[in-house]
């Protein structure tokens, strides 16, 4: 994989721009940190310095001068390092005692340089805080190095900049990794859309179980993969299941058209052999129509999906046309819902009809007296679900999917009536309104499971 590629995806373009964010977070916080440790460091010291300075002049009131003097002197003997400043000087500013040798400017609490006795040039910190203030007729100055605030300084300058740059160095490895695997998935797409250009119906995405836009994509396209491997299987079949499904009525209408003829050549009333050659002719309008509805419902776009349908009036109408028809033939019919909740959807009203009507009435056609048919209308999940079960024969396991294709039929001796068509209309139809449609066994019998996309917020819609 070109690690140009990768440098230059997203995913790692994201990640850079969120080092560079931190870098400049990290530094106005590093800013802050150490302005506050300057003023609070610089505060504790300043009260330091001014409590060695008042313990010397206490002295100062309660001794003589010449001991003070000394006091100072012993004390520059004993801290021989230039870390502590202490010096007395008399009225005209010249050294008495201490270890500082010239007399500072000014008095009270300041930051600077002293001439320290054992100052030394290399030293990390030149300057001091000291106070200086007057002593009878003398000066004493008293002091302290700022090599504590200068070290504190660099080790939470030393503290930041390893942990910034561990984890700008973690965030653009991650970045690395995560524009790898990104690029990967996308190849992963285009080389599933070239081989589907090539006619490769088969092909689909890896799946990685995955959460992220490039996944969510690609599970959206295994989809739509799904749907044209599909339409392209039932492009292939539908000639020769039309053929076959044509023949037997096409044959019978010719047989019962050359009855009529021989009957009208013997003089005979040809009206029964005719009325038998109209039924078939009129099976075959009802193939080639629904066959049509079929391939118009693939192909139409989403425009006439865009009213608000009230799946529930639909329903109700629906059954009170099947229940007597399910009740001629000796089977129960029955419906559950609840009367107050919505069941609007968005869609095209007469698609919808006609599907509910085909489960329906595949529901009734294929059962037997004693058949009890039931269907339930409910909310789950932002969705909502019709249920349509019965106790008929039910469909084997391997062929719960076969019967959504046109044309196939689980009574090869085509004894009950049907076109083929009508659970493959009842898919099309779900699947043009975003929605699924499942079969499984009801011990016995079937179970319908169609879900559709319910309306967020039917009261904002017009009807």
């Amino acid at each position: 994989m070109d690690r140009g590629d990768i440098l230059s995806g997203d995913a790692f373009a994201a990640v850079l721009r969120s080092a560079l964010a931190f870098v400049v977070v990290l530094v106005l916080f590093g800013w802050v940190t150490l302005t506050y440790l300057e003023r609070s460091l610089l505060d504790e010291l300043g009260q330091d310095v001014q409590q060695r300075w008042n313990i010397i002049a206490a002295e100062h009131e309660s001794e003589s001068q010449d001991h003070v003097a000394e006091a100072i002197e012993t004390m520059s003997q004993r801290t021989t390092g230039p870390h502590h400043a202490a010096a007395l000087f008399n009225g005209a500013g010249e050294f008495v005692a201490g270890n500082i040798l010239s007399r500072p400017e000014g008095q009270g609490l300041q930051i600077g340089p002293l001439d320290h006795a054992a100052a030394a040039p290399q030293a990390m910190a030149l300057d001091y805080i000291y106070f200086t203030g007057p002593l009878s007729n003398r000066t004493l100055t008293v002091g302290l190095r700022l090599d504590l605030l200068y070290r504190t300084q660099v080790l939470v300058f030393r503290a930041l900049t390893i942990s910034g740059f561990i984890v700008i160095l973690t965030m653009l490895t991650v970045g690395y990794f995560l524009s790898a695997r990104s690029l990967q998935r996308l190849r992963d797409i285009e080389s599933a859309l070239s081989r589907t250009s090539d006619g490769d119906t088969e092909v689909r995405i890896a799946e990685n179980g995955g959460n992220t836009q490039i996944d969510r994509i690609a599970r959206q396209m295994n989809t739509h993969f799904d749907r044209l491997s599909r339409m392209m299987a039932t492009t292939r079949n539908t000639a020769a299941a039309t053929a076959h499904d044509l023949k037997s009525p096409l044959g019978r209408a010719y047989l019962s058209l050359e009855k009529a003829t021989s009957l009208v050549e013997r003089g005979d009333d040809p009206a029964d052999a005719l009325a038998d050659t109209q039924a078939e002719l009129d099976t075959m309008r009802v193939i080639f129509d629904t066959y049509l509805q079929l391939s118009r419902i693939e192909a139409s776009g989403t425009e006439r999906l865009t009213l608000r349908v009230d799946l529930k009036a639909l329903v109700i109408d629906m059954v009170e046309t099947f229940a007597p028809i399910a009740e001629d033939s000796g089977q129960a019919f029955s419906f559950d819902f609840k009367e107050l909740d919505n069941f609007s959807v968005m869609g095209d009203g007469q698609m919808l009809q006609q599907m509910v009507a085909n489960l329906f009435d595949n529901a009734v056609t294929h059962g037997s007296e004693g058949n009890v048919i039931t269907v339930s209308l409910g909310h789950e999940k932002g969705r909502i679900r019709i249920i349509v079960a019965d106790t008929g024969p039910g469909i084997p396991d391997d062929s719960k999917e076969k019967v959504f294709e046109p044309f196939q039929r689980l009574d090869p001796s085509r004894s009950k009536p049907g076109t083929g068509l009508g659970l493959a209309l009842v898919r099309a139809i779900a699947e043009k309104h975003g929605g699924q449609v499942t079969l499984r066994d009801n011990h016995p019998g079937l179970i319908v499971d169609l879900s559709l996309p319910a309306v967020v917020n039917p009261d904002k819609l017009a009807p």
